[in-house]
């Protein structure tokens, strides 16, 4: 299980340099259902293109026939995907995406995706240099992201209503690992690894307990806010 959490909680790219699969080459057949069930019931809010024109580099990546329409590449890998040109969003394929529509961030640059996030100046600030880095030919970098949702579900889409949580039992444990393939000819591809796990599996190990209070309470009002983890906060403190 991949555990990134640190103290204290920042927001930034946190980008490192990475050398392996950008996907599995074998993917969990679970999960492709999943995709293919969220496609089938959101797909025009969780799968769009700008236009075609650079959908063939995606599909020589993966090894999959360059005819291959975004919706089939979705539910041909674990990972979500997209496609940055020049530093804009030109193409996503997010069956999983973390509390947003992933359609309506099309065309958007690296830093108007991220105006959102909160206490994301940093981000933002470096969202020019981090978007030429990682579209370089063959550069690959990885991310983690990670949360606390009281939604089940890999996708949490604003379109599922988040149960209120009344203790630990309600909770889990949101990882994203999120790879770029710099493509050269400013293009980036993306990919993002969603995992769930019952917050309770963690919680009988006090390292990784502690280590996500500790985080928790050194985040800011507005990252609790961003992060949906107000009153999950109070939770984790009983």
């Amino acid at each position: 299980m991949i555990f990134p959490v640190k103290v204290p909680y920042t927001v930034g790219p946190d980008i490192v340099k990475y050398e392996g699969p950008a996907f599995n080459a074998n993917p969990d057949p679970t999960y492709l259902l999943e995709k293919k069930r969220e496609l089938e019931l959101y797909g025009s809010h969780v799968c769009g293109t700008i236009s075609n024109n650079y959908l063939h580099h995606l599909n020589t990546f993966c090894g999959i026939d360059v005819n291959t329409t975004l919706p089939e590449i979705c539910v041909k890998l674990e990972e979500d995907v997209a496609i940055l040109k020049d530093g804009h969003l030109h193409t996503i394929g997010f069956c999983f995406p973390s509390g947003f529509y992933p359609a309506q961030k099309l065309g958007l640059s690296f830093f108007d995706m991220h105006l959102p996030v909160g206490d994301g100046e940093t981000l933002r600030r470096s969202s020019e240099k981090v978007s030429a880095l990682i579209s370089k030919q063959d550069a690959m970098f990885r991310r983690y992201v990670w949360t606390l949702t009281s939604l089940p579900s890999l996708s949490q889409l604003p379109s599922y209503v988040k149960p209120t949580p009344q203790s630990i039992n309600d909770l889990y444990f949101r990882t994203e690992t999120q790879t770029t393939v710099g493509i050269g000819g400013d293009i980036c591809l993306f990919f993002v690894k969603v995992n769930m796990h019952p917050l309770q599996q963690l919680w009988d190990d006090y390292e990784k307990r502690s280590l996500i209070v500790e985080s928790i309470h050194s985040m800011s009002e507005a990252v609790l806010a961003y992060k949906n983890l107000t009153h999950i906060k109070s939770i984790i403190n009983l």
